[in-house]
């Protein structure tokens, strides 16, 4: 698999696995009603071609207001659901809107689903705020940078986290800005010569 990155973009093709395809088309449906987002954590480890398995996709959206969370609902809702609740307003208010995530899933399925949330954590402000353009076989999705995305790995810290921060590390070396990489893990309270041993910096 070719990746090519520049800047704030970064386009490679690959054999979509079923993640993938969840994850590109719910960025079509955010896309659709103007939606900012990003998604991060596994699925952007396995996005890039890294061999593990995971049930969940998490993806951060910028606070929009309830009519354009209805545009979306309506649209999504061809042949996604709801698997928390199928009330939009709950979903946005109860959910949402205090910061807890509502989970999205193809009809009369559970895994894989997308777990979404607003960005209402200086955390998820930041990665929305650095967002880098990901172009799979033709279709965009966006992710934080990726200075954040193995700092945060390496904050959560457990094995699989810390594997997939070590494979994004190694496998976009050249690319990283290192200072900025740095500025993250120390703002996230990390060892910086533990971060690199386990980086393999």
């Amino acid at each position: 698999m070719e990746i090519k990155s520049q800047g704030r973009h970064v386009s490679f093709n690959k054999e979509l696995n079923v993640l993938d395809e969840l994850a590109l088309h719910f960025s079509e449906k955010l896309n659709n009603v103007g939606i900012k987002h990003v998604f991060l954590s596994g699925c952007v480890a396995i996005l890039f071609g890294r061999n593990r398995t995971s049930e969940d996709i998490d993806v951060v959206c910028k606070i929009v207001s309830f009519n354009t969370f209805t545009k979306f609902w309506d649209d999504v809702h061809e042949n996604l659901e709801c698997i928390i609740t199928s009330d939009m307003r709950i979903a946005y208010d109860d959910y949402l809107r205090k910061g807890t995530a509502v989970r999205f899933a193809y009809i009369g399925k559970f895994i894989p689903n997308i777990k979404m949330k607003f960005a209402t954590t200086d955390m998820h402000k930041e990665a929305l705020s650095s967002v880098l353009k990901v172009v799979v076989n033709g279709r965009n999705l966006y992710i934080p940078s990726l200075e954040q995305q193995i700092a945060f790995k390496l904050f959560i810290g457990s094995e699989k986290d810390v594997e997939d921060a070590r494979f994004l590390f190694k496998l976009f070396y050249d690319n990283l800005k290192k200072r900025k990489l740095t500025e993250y893990i120390k703002a996230l309270n990390i060892s910086i010569e533990q971060s690199k041993l386990y980086l393999g910096w």
